[in-house]
């Protein structure tokens, strides 16, 4: 838990089973088999190959717990072969011209740091040399919390919470109050699932997480390689490698509330081509009220190795959701938990298509990539949260064409190893808003949005998007303990606004002119990182960012007197930590950050409900953060997470009356938790029984206001603590059953807690989080 795995683009073995870096004429193959001791195939081993003096070449075990590594060079090799909480075995071979195999056998008997990681820098790194935070969740517990929404797996990760919203909808905190605001950069292996001007708050419903192949969240802003959009954090969903060999899987799962799931999986690599598909067919009913969701996602990956070093990977992913959202509940409902759901009409229909081919040649001492992409986005919604104030329907398309190039060389003076490449989008778009006449049933307790009219088009537009951003980070080591990294980033943003609407600047729906608007911006970042030994290891850096307005913050106005001039966010951030192994049982990291954003985008919900969105000020968000991971027996292990963070207002003022400075943010937990306690006897056959305990700690839900909307008292919820509980067993090499129980206490508690305006009636709002669900399942594997 909240470690650091391979990137598919930087090491070629994540790519698939089969990898290379250099290939010289003569080139050998090494293969072979992870087990357990007892015979057991384990999946997402990273076997590595490693030279004398030169990089590491490797690969990712399959579910059969097979890897293939081709075009090693013929001579001397140290293999090695970890996982998170597994042993680590070390062999020293030499590679002919020919296949060499070997078959290695990992116990359960030690918590061990994956050795090679992703930083940063989107190159291959020892995780010693990573100036920055980065934690990862690897394919295999991904896989095996068996997560039916993004919450029930990123919430391991210390310092993040994801609420848990209408079907698959979430808002997201790291670093940051729980937000919709464009504070992420979400992408999957490595390139963005939307452009920054077309942000969606819910991007992870549009990519396939249960069958990944793990989840990298780097913390604060973005390095040099990162743009617009890395205030808080990039959140990076791998795709899974072809198996090494002919498979098929295929898992059913059903549990309460209507919830039914089939995954299936397939692939296999001959010669120099892997292929691999996955499906996933989900629905469920909701315990609320017509609360339903669909979901049908698909992704295929292709992968082909050529001559000296290249290697070739393109993946196609489509996704489908249609859900009904439920609205939040006043303070009554949610007391009695009451499943009415007050907006049946209520929707979103999304449709995610994206295509990419990351083209990649390494050598022993450089390497450059070339990445085009393709996307087209379609969401139309009926927004739940405006029900009661301004009623819409919306529809947003966007279609996206891209590239990411990047080239490395690596100097042998100092170790020093220079990074330089540019990111370019164009992303035409077009958004149209219409206000609704609602009609209702019920009155008191029982109202209910039953359906709804349009009455007017109050935004049509068309928008396009533009990005080019430069970049460079060089990387040298004055000695063998002491590491540093420097880079810049500079982005060119560019709107270009058609409105099909007369422009006007009245009313409670004013519509911009049309217009063009431009954002520039050099991000400095520079980090040090210093190996003590094996079990201590401090890391340190300073990043600056920045993120432009999005499209719907631009030209979406509604009462606020100016939206298009609306400045850029800036943020400037500092982190220090420490991370080890101590033994071959223990494993930690702690960091802490502080970081100030200026001109942050705020909204201001004005007494009569309606909402500005403005450039408020600044604030300041500091914390710690913190995970361990510890073998307390050989078939015992304990994972956790804690941090402690303060989020507040340093400047904000609405109006020349009202300031919101010194006051805590709202929705900003905090405290965040998490402990995962794994048992895996060997009666199971591979499989474990696991208890998880996840804490949010209180927080400002909002301010009660004074006849002057000025803030007066604070309105807390007070948290929460739930309880879940794993199982899987292996009944045959072939047929796994598995389930979980979550929210075993059955506990009431909100996912999200907010405060209206003043303490009129009810003020509270609460999403309502799921009661205790049980869900059981089959997942039948055949391998060849």
């Amino acid at each position: 838990m909240a470690l650091l795995l391979p990137f598919p683009a930087a090491l070629s073995a994540q790519a698939s089973p089969a990898s290379a870096t250099t290939q010289p004429a003569r080139a050998g193959l090494v293969e072979g088999r992870i087990t357990t001791p007892a015979g057991a195939p384990l999946a997402d081993v990273l076997v590595l190959l490693q030279a004398a003096g030169g990089p590491p070449r490797g690969a990712m075990t399959d579910d059969a717990g097979r890897y293939a590594i081709r075009g090693v060079p013929e001579g001397p090799y140290t293999l090695v072969a970890r996982r998170v909480g597994l042993g680590e075995q070390r062999r020293a071979l030499t590679v002919g011209a020919g296949a060499t195999r070997l078959d290695l056998a990992l116990a359960e008997e030690a918590a061990v740091v994956a050795p090679v990681v992703v930083s940063a820098t989107r190159e291959t790194q020892r995780r010693a040399e990573a100036s920055a935070t980065i934690d990862v969740l690897d394919g295999a517990e991904v896989r095996l919390a068996r997560a039916a929404h993004p919450a029930q797996v990123l919430k391991r990760v210390p310092g993040v919470y994801v609420s848990q919203l209408s079907g698959e909808g979430h808002s997201m905190a790291i670093r940051q109050p729980i937000t919709t605001k464009p504070m992420y950069l979400y992408l999957e292996d490595g390139i963005p699932t939307r452009a920054t001007g077309f942000f969606n708050h819910n991007a992870l419903y549009e990519v396939n997480i249960p069958q990944s192949g793990g989840i990298e969240v780097l913390k604060g802003p973005g390095t040099a390689l990162y743009g617009s959009d890395a205030i808080g954090g990039v959140v990076n969903v791998l795709t899974r490698p072809a198996p090494a060999a002919p498979s098929v899987e295929i898992a059913t799962e059903g549990g309460g509330y209507g919830y039914g799931r089939m995954l299936a999986s397939g692939g296999t690599t001959r010669g120099r081509d892997g292929v691999r598909a996955d499906l996933n067919l989900t629905r469920m009913d909701g315990w609320r009220d017509r609360n339903a969701y669909d979901r049908q996602s698909a992704t295929v990956r292709w992968d082909h190795f050529g001559d000296d070093g290249l290697t070739i990977r393109t993946t196609v992913t489509g996704t489908r959701v249609d859900q009904n959202d439920a609205i939040a509940q006043d303070s009554a409902q949610f007391a009695t938990r009451d499943p009415l759901n007050r907006s049946p009409l209520a929707f979103r229909t999304v449709n995610a298509l994206r295509a990419a081919t990351t083209i990649e040649r390494q050598t022993e001492h450089a390497s450059w990539s070339v990445a085009p992409y393709a996307r087209h986005n379609v969401l139309d919604l009926l927004p739940n949260w405006q029900l009661t104030f301004d009623p819409q329907r919306w529809s947003t398309r966007s279609t996206s064409y891209g590239l990411l190039a990047k080239v490395r060389r690596d100097v042998a003076p100092l170790k020093a190893r220079v990074i330089a490449g540019a990111d370019l989008d164009l992303s035409p778009g077009s958004f149209v808003a219409d206000s609704l006449r609602l009609f209702r049933s019920g009155s008191g307790v029982t109202l209910r949005y039953d359906s709804a009219q349009a009455t007017r088009t109050v935004y049509d537009y068309d928008v396009t998007y533009r990005q080019a951003s430069p970049y460079v980070q060089a990387e040298l080591a004055p000695t063998a303990r002491l590491r540093v990294d420097a880079g810049a980033r500079y982005d060119w943003m560019s709107y270009d606004y058609t409105t099909n609407l007369a422009p006007t600047q009245v009313g409670r729906w004013r519509v911009p002119e049309s217009t063009t608007r431009t954002y520039t911006r050099l991000s400095p970042k520079v980090g040090v990182t210093y190996e003590a030994s094996k079990a201590l290891g401090l890391f340190a850096s300073w990043r600056a960012g920045f993120r432009a307005p999005s499209q719907g913050q631009l030209f979406t106005q509604g009462t606020t007197a100016n939206t298009v001039d609306l400045a850029p966010v800036k943020v400037a951030s500092s982190e220090m930590g420490v991370r080890g192994q101590l033994g071959r049982r223990v494993l930690y990291q702690a960091s802490a950050y502080d970081m100030t954003i200026r001109d942050d985008i705020l909204t201001f919900t004005r007494p009569d409900g309606l909402r500005e969105a403005r450039n408020a000020g600044t604030t300041r968000h500091r914390g710690v953060e913190a995970s361990v991971g510890a073998m307390l027996l050989p078939t015992l292990k304990l994972d956790a997470s804690w941090s402690v963070s303060a989020q507040r207002y340093v400047t904000y003022a609405p109006t020349s009356a009202i300031s919101y400075a010194g006051l805590d943010i709202e929705q900003a937990p905090t405290q965040l938790g998490n402990a995962l306690l794994s048992w895996s006897p060997r009666v199971l056959k591979g499989g474990r029984l696991a208890a998880e305990w996840s804490h949010t700690g209180s927080y400002v839900a909002g301010y009660a206001l004074d006849a002057q909307s000025r803030p007066t008292t604070p309105r807390t919820y007070g948290g929460h603590d739930v309880l879940h509980l794993h199982a899987n067993a292996q009944l045959t090499h072939r047929i796994e059953l598995f389930g979980r129980v979550l929210n075993v206490t059955d506990r009431n508690y909100a996912e999200l807690a907010g405060f209206t305006f003043n303490d009129r009636v009810q003020p509270y709002q609460y999403t309502p989080g799921a009661p205790r669900t049980v869900y059981a399942g089959l997942r039948y594997n055949w391998t060849r």
